[in-house]
């Protein structure tokens, strides 16, 4: 009977300790929403730049890797976000008649005229969420910023010719429909238009939350 009556004031005493090492109101293991976390890096790989389209326009397009992109955001609000990214892009182009300068290739000949540029962006651009939930935002945005283009232009055959040059050329992103699912980890894709992508996705990672 003494075991027993021991017992119990041992279990009493412990639910008392263990109730008053917990304040009021206390949270335990509580998940940040995503919009209450201001930073944001992000990696992502896009499709569809403009400079595949329209650069050196009459060659025919015949490979590009893609863009790749990582880049950084600071929440200013709920609402908007500011931020930098780089990104690079690979694209080669060949035409068997015309050369860049407009020089014209026998077409008897067994001359084969390429072009490869490698695309390095720099983009500031700002976003505006328009729907903020726990795990999942939708936004859309606008950025702006230059381009390096390392331009390697080729013609092996007969007639052989290389030339290199780097170009400065604008750079163009607007995004018209992004989203994003996750909280702190989570996975985005965007629907734009630019010299980045027309459909781009990839990792994000929120962290830092707001006071």
């Amino acid at each position: 009977m003494k075991i027993k009556i021991l017992a119990v004031l041992f279990l009493v005493i412990a639910g008392g300790l263990t109730s008053s090492g917990q304040q009021p109101g206390a949270k335990i293991n509580v998940k940040n929403d995503q919009a209450d976390l201001c930073n944001d890096f992000h990696l992502s790989y896009g499709m569809g730049s403009l400079f595949y389209w329209v650069k050196h326009k009459g060659l025919s397009a015949t490979g590009t890797t893609g863009s790749f992109m990582a880049g950084y955001g600071r929440s200013l609000n709920e609402v908007v976000t500011v931020g930098f990214q780089m990104s690079y892009c690979h694209v080669d182009r060949g035409d068997q008649n015309q050369l860049g300068s407009g020089k014209i290739i026998d077409p008897s000949s067994q001359d084969k005229y390429t072009v490869t540029d490698n695309y390095l962006q720099g983009i500031a651009f700002v976003r505006f969420r328009y729907l903020n939930r726990q795990a999942f935002c939708m936004y859309s945005g606008v950025g702006l910023g230059v381009t390096m283009d390392y331009c390697t232009e080729n013609q092996s055959g007969t007639t052989p010719y290389s030339v290199k040059s780097h170009n400065l050329l604008p750079s163009i992103q607007l995004t018209l429909l992004g989203f994003r699912v996750g909280r702190a980890l989570g996975l985005f894709g965007e629907f734009g238009f630019g010299t980045n992508a027309i459909l781009n996705a990839g990792v994000s990672y929120k962290f830092g939350k707001n006071e």
